[in-house]
């Protein structure tokens, strides 16, 4: 790209210093204003008359414009893992992305070496396609009472349109004709949940958008075996039937689960939101086989690439060797109302066997784990259209 001193503009950074066991670093931020949606631009950093290379980025998609975007679960990673292989199959299969989504636990622990391998795996796409994220429990500090890593906030510059007490962490961003919306949902209690559902309801209730993205870490219905995020499920999960939340995006339990949907939804005929969880972690949780699940998965990493244009949203997941696992779309009528129309591809092979751990550790109950597995597959088959 050639750029000349007509079409070339210069922004300032702000430097702010963080201060962690790790020592001090310094952080720089910049923003750019006045871009033209749907525009491409070129951009490079500098200091002290030494610059980057040019990276290049598109600016978000005018209006009712169609878009695409990919969505990555837990990390969670060693130091030199294995997860940026995932990113760049996403991107492979997904070229037009105009962001990628990480749903918490990007990393182990907050530390500088972890930090460094999440930028590392990312590569030349974290360069050029912007992030959004919302905050998992291993992003904080397991204390008694729990605090974000501050490294978070230098990191990324996320909209301070949520409650004062959650800045950078809770917040929605709209782009194109879709409302995303991050909540915290990382040792929630009454107090800060309260706070998050007032906050929620506000934000649903004055958008016109067509369609409404939830992202946060703790799922409202479980595919754990030891998890159950009641407290989740009783704050959000009636906002999200009442204000007609198209999908609500999460992680935690390092398998993968689509219940699109759930039983005591205040819409009949799978009007409710599609709840999706989701992980690219090599740790790997094992199964409950909830009965609100249409589809699950145990044992496998995961990446999914998720499509909205007009009335029409369509998502699929890919395991990491590359086999499409799970297809549907959302129709979206006149009303606001979805049906569901699911493609998952014939033949597919179901991936629900127990984890190495499991087996180790608790072999006498592989019995009931098997009776579990057939009882969800054979009720599964009986609600299939």
């Amino acid at each position: 790209m050639n750029l000349s001193a007509n079409d070339t503009v210069f922004f300032p950074s702000n430097r702010s210093v963080i201060k962690t066991s790790g020592g001090a670093a310094a952080y720089y931020r910049s923003e750019m204003k006045k871009l033209l949606p749907g525009k491409f631009y070129a951009y490079r950093v500098g200091n002290d008359g030494k610059w980057s290379d040019w990276y290049k980025f598109r600016a978000q998609c005018p209006g009712d414009s169609a878009f695409s975007f990919i969505y990555i679960g837990d990390i969670q990673d060693s130091i030199n893992g294995i997860s940026g292989d995932l990113y760049q199959k996403a991107y492979e299969k997904q070229p037009d992305a105009a962001f990628m989504i990480f749903i918490g636990d990007m990393i182990e622990r907050p530390h500088d070496e972890y930090w460094k391998e999440w930028f590392r795996s990312g590569g030349p796409l974290f360069k050029t396609l912007p992030i959004l994220a919302t905050p998992g429990n291993h992003e904080y500090y397991k204390n008694l009472i729990q605090k974000i890593d501050p490294r978070w906030l230098a990191h990324f510059a996320f909209p301070p349109n949520g409650p004062q007490m959650f800045k950078g962490r809770v917040c929605y961003w709209d782009y194109g004709d879709t409302r995303f919306i991050s909540m915290d949902t990382n040792g929630i209690n009454l107090y800060t949940g309260i706070i998050q559902r007032n906050w929620l309801k506000n934000v649903l209730q004055q958008t016109t958008k067509r369609w409404k993205v939830v992202m946060m870490h703790h799922p409202a219905y479980t595919i754990s075996r030891t998890h159950d995020n009641f407290l989740v499920r009783w704050l959000f999960s009636p906002l999200f039937d009442k204000y007609r939340v198209d999908l609500v995006l999460q992680g935690h339990e390092h398998g993968y689960g689509r219940a699109a949907y759930i039983p005591d939804s205040a819409f009949p005929s799978k009007q409710g939101p599609v709840y999706l969880i989701s992980h690219d972690s090599p740790k790997l949780y094992d199964l409950n086989f909830s009965k609100d699940m249409d589809q699950l998965a145990s044992n496998t990493r995961m990446y999914q690439l998720i499509n909205i244009s007009h009335d029409t949203l369509s998502f699929r997941a890919y395991t990491a060797d590359g086999a499409l696992y799970d297809d549907f779309s959302l129709l979206k009528n006149a009303k606001g109302e979805n049906k569901i129309a699911d493609r998952i591809p014939s033949g597919v092979e179901e991936r629900l066997l127990p984890t190495k751990d499991f087996i180790n550790r608790h072999s006498r109950d592989l019995g009931k784990y098997n009776h579990e597995m057939i009882e969800w597959e054979k009720l599964k088959n009986r609600l299939s259209p």
